[in-house]
């Protein structure tokens, strides 16, 4: 049997859906790689900055307790130095405020509640790896320390609302500015 002419015309359709998604397959694979990459150097930051955020409230907290609950509860890195607190209060403009801050009263279980919330979001001892087990560890030290925060501030009576919208589990909070996803505005019907 002879060849029918007409073959390639009538496979045609066939041929350029294969041919269109290998291309796609090959482009979104290279567009999902760096997405990803974008999404979670978005993700970190936003996470790293929280911690960051909970590590100065737990320096100032700590500064914040009397000398003599500081000296026997907390690590030598938050207690005050005598000899360096004049220059340290000089040289930076955090410590000038804690100067027109009030101190906190002497209690032994907030002193112990402060000293694991800096513990909990100790810079040093964070791992910046991309490894499940750095990552997961990460995530519950977030966590805790968010919880060890809302403890300390239910003790001193301050309230502080975690500003980069992350909540208890790590997802975001409606942002309440009434867009589509937002269903805080919705009100039920009763």
């Amino acid at each position: 049997m002879e060849e029918d002419p007409f073959d390639s015309v009538l496979n045609l359709e066939t041929q350029f859906y294969d041919e269109g998604y290998a291309l796609g397959v090959a482009d979104g694979t290279r567009a999902g790689h760096i997405e990803g990459r974008v999404f979670g150097l978005e993700k970190g930051f936003e996470k790293f900055m929280e911690m960051g955020k909970l590590h100065g409230r737990s320096t100032v907290w700590a500064s914040r307790l009397s000398s003599d609950t500081a000296k026997t509860h907390l690590p030598v890195d938050v207690r005050e130095d005598p000899k360096n607190l004049q220059s340290q209060r000089e040289s930076t403009s955090t410590a000038s405020i804690s100067k027109s801050l009030p101190p906190l009263a002497a209690n032994v279980r907030l002193a112990k509640h402060v000293q694991t919330f800096h513990a909990l979001v100790e810079l040093e001892s964070l791992s910046t790896q991309n490894k499940e087990d750095d990552v997961s560890e990460f995530d519950d030290r977030l966590k805790r320390a968010m919880g060890k925060a809302k403890i300390i501030e239910k003790l001193i009576g301050e309230d502080f609302e975690f500003s980069a919208g992350l909540t208890q589990d790590g997802g975001r909070t409606a942002a309440g500015d009434g867009s589509i996803e937002d269903i805080s505005v919705l009100h039920a019907r009763h």
